[in-house]
């Protein structure tokens, strides 16, 4: 039986299952593909309804309307000051482990920070960094902290630092999107799968199989 394309992080949902953030706006759901939801509160939007948002969030949560809190995280080109970030992100990191849901994190130059909020919620180990394209001292620093690691459009480029550490990526930590980008799920996965040296098939199976152990759909 074929398998299908998981998309963990879209904003423009297409082919096989995807996990959709609508924080950019309307979404237009696909005619040839399943489509979830997940909900946050990106750290370049934080705005004087965060508040509103974070109850939406949980309501929503509680009542199986999504599948993933975020995408949401910390980063150090937003206006908005790393101490309110890193609160409203803890307080999203709280919900997604009291309703067992995965975490999509968005990190710009704060990993360290990242990592010590995780470090607050021992037991929830369900945190995805979503389109990573990082060092390979960052990348290392994720693994063993049991972030999956979720690669999306950078692959597309050779010379991308996510293209070159793909090989160092256990196989059961990665995942794989496509984000806002106009490349489709198929060709993201033929460049993983091109550069891990396995069939994109192969790539399939091992997705399907994280994926299974983060998500109840």
């Amino acid at each position: 039986m074929a398998q299908d394309f998981i998309n963990v992080h879209t904003h423009k949902p297409g082919a096989g299952i995807n996990i959709v953030d609508p924080c950019l706006g309307e979404v237009m759901l696909p005619e040839n593909g399943k489509a979830y939801f997940s909900m946050g509160i990106h750290p370049l939007y934080i705005d004087a309804t965060a508040e509103e948002k974070l109850k939406e969030i949980g309501l929503a949560a509680a009542t199986g309307k999504i599948v993933a809190v975020g995408e949401c995280g910390l980063d150090r080109n937003s206006p908005v000051s790393m101490e309110v970030q890193q609160d409203l992100f803890g307080r999203q990191a709280e919900l997604a482990a009291r309703y067992d849901l995965p975490l999509i994190i968005h990190g710009v130059r704060a990993i360290p920070e990242l990592i010590a909020v995780y470090k607050k919620c021992p037991s929830h180990c369900k945190w995805i960094m979503h389109g990573f394209n990082n060092r390979r001292e960052i990348l290392q620093d994720l693994l063993q902290h049991g972030f999956y690691i979720s690669a999306g459009r950078h692959v597309m480029e050779i010379g991308s630092n996510v293209y070159r550490l793909l090989p160092e990526i256990p196989d059961n930590q990665i995942l794989i999107e496509t984000d806002n980008s106009d490349f489709t799920i198929e060709e993201i996965y033929q460049s993983v799968a091109r550069r891990k040296e396995i069939t994109v098939e192969k790539l399939q199976q091992i997705v399907r199989t994280n994926f299974d152990k983060l998500f109840v759909i």
